[in-house]
């Protein structure tokens, strides 16, 4: 069984961390969406244009947007995380 290593930026570890709740519910998402336990329970879609590589977690109003490295899942790195109409705006400057 492969290792998961969850990372976070900067600016996704501080919100995080003002909402620890949001936090481990996000952690449990993404244990069981990577053990297989119950994938379908986790609404997580690829996000469409340019932005293909990322995907995002819907977790109530918060969209947490995350990109799979090194093909086999070993690191996931969570790229934004807020409310949901912010996190899109603020993909704007990521490529």
């Amino acid at each position: 069984m492969i290792q998961y290593e969850i990372q976070y930026t900067k600016a996704a570890d501080k919100f995080l961390k003002e909402h620890e709740s949001l936090r481990s519910r996000y952690e449990n998402a993404l244990r069981e969406l990577m053990t297989g336990d119950h994938p379908e329970s986790i609404d997580v879609k690829r996000i469409q244009g340019k932005h293909n590589p990322y995907y995002r977690i819907r977790l109530g109003d918060y969209r947490i947007v995350y990109t799979i490295i090194n093909q086999r899942i070993v690191v996931i790195c969570t790229l934004l995380a807020g409310p949901r109409g912010d996190v899109y705006k603020k993909m704007q400057g990521l490529r």
